[in-house]
C-alpha cells in the first residue's frame, strides 16, 4: 500500500477510535491492527496511532480491549528496533496492560492478550525492556504462573518472559525478581505445553551462567523435577531441553555433586546413571 493510501485509511479508522458507539470502535480497533500489518517499511506510528488506542484500553468492553491489545503488539512489531518506548503515552498504555494482567478479576482472554503486549513491546530493543521493567512488567507476568492459574494465561506469561530472556542483558533483571522460583514451581504442569515453555525460558536464564546454575541447583524440588522430565516423560522437546540443563550443569562444579546425588536416589527405580555420573 503506498504512503498517501495508508495514511488516508489509518486517518479514517483512527477516526472512528474516538466515535461513541462502541461497535463502530470494535471493528475500528480491530482493523488497526490489521492495517498496521500492512504498513510501508520504516514508518513510525507510535505518535498517532497509542494516544488513539490509549483510552480504549480501559473501556470495560472486554473485545475493544483485546483489539486495542492486539493493535498495540502489531506497533511494536512494526517498529521493532525503534520503538520509541519513551513516549508518555507508551509508559500509560503499559502501566494499564500490567495492570490488567495482576487483576485477578480481569476475564482471562483479556490478561493473555495483556501479557503479549508486554512480550512484544519488551522484546523490541532494550529501552523498550526497561520501560516494561519499569512499569512491573515482570511482577504481572509473574501473577501469570501461579500453579492454580488457567494453563492459557502461563503459556502467555512464559512466552513473554521467554521474550524478555532471550536478550542476555535482561536475565539478571528477571532472576532479581524471582522468575527462577516460579519457574520451578511449574515443572510439575499437567500441561506438556506449560513445562516445554518453562524448560525453554530455564534453559536461557541458566545459559552458561554459573552462579545462575547454581541458584537452579539449590532451588527445592528442581533437579528431581528436572531429572524426572529427562529421563522419564515420554515427550521429546522436554527430554532435549531437560537434558541440555542438566548438561549445562554438571560442567559447573559447585553443581555437579548435587545432581549426582539427585541421580543416585532415583536408581532405585531403575535409572540409569551413566550418562551423567563417572
Amino acid at each position: 500500500m503506498a504512503n498517501e493510501d495508508f495514511d488516508n485509511v489509518l486517518s479514517n479508522v483512527l477516526i472512528e477510535l474516538a466515535s461513541p458507539d462502541e461497535s463502530k470502535q470494535a471493528a475500528a480497533s480491530a482493523v488497526v491492527a490489521v492495517l498496521l500489518s500492512q504498513a510501508p517499511e520504516g514508518r513510525t506510528l507510535s505518535p498517532i496511532v497509542v494516544p488513539a488506542l490509549l483510552p480504549l484500553l480501559s473501556s470495560g468492553n472486554l473485545l475493544i480491549q483485546r483489539n486495542s491489545c492486539a493493535a498495540l503488539i502489531a506497533v511494536a512489531e512494526l517498529e521493532a528496533a525503534t520503538l520509541r518506548s519513551e513516549m508518555d503515552q507508551w509508559h500509560q498504555a503499559l502501566e494499564v496492560v500490567a495492570r490488567q494482567i495482576r487483576a485477578d478479576s480481569t476475564h482471562v482472554a483479556l490478561r493473555i492478550t495483556s501479557a503479549e503486549v508486554l512480550g512484544a513491546v519488551g522484546s523490541s530493543n532494550q529501552h523498550a525492556a526497561a520501560a516494561v521493567f519499569k512499569h512491573q512488567g515482570v511482577e504481572a507476568l509473574l501473577t501469570t504462573l501461579r500453579p492454580e492459574i488457567d494453563s492459557d494465561l502461563q503459556g502467555a506469561g512464559l512466552d513473554s518472559l521467554c521474550k524478555l530472556a532471550a536478550e542476555p542483558d535482561n536475565r539478571q533483571h528477571l532472576t532479581d525478581k524471582g522468575v527462577l522460583p516460579a519457574l520451578v514451581r511449574l515443572l510439575d504442569s499437567s500441561s506438556r505445553e506449560v513445562q516445554v515453555r518453562v524448560l525453554l525460558c530455564l534453559g536461557m536464564l541458566m545459559g552458561d551462567n554459573q552462579q545462575q546454575q547454581i541458584k537452579l541447583a539449590e532451588a527445592a524440588g528442581a533437579l528431581p523435577q528436572l531429572l524426572q522430565l529427562r529421563l522419564q516423560t515420554d515427550d521429546e522437546d522436554c527430554k532435549q531441553i531437560s537434558d541440555g540443563i542438566v548438561a549445562a550443569m554438571l560442567k559447573n562444579p559447585q553443581c555437579k555433586q548435587q545432581l549426582a546425588d539427585a541421580l543416585r536416589s532415583q536408581h532405585a527405580g531403575g535409572t540409569k546413571l551413566d550418562k551423567y555420573v563417572s
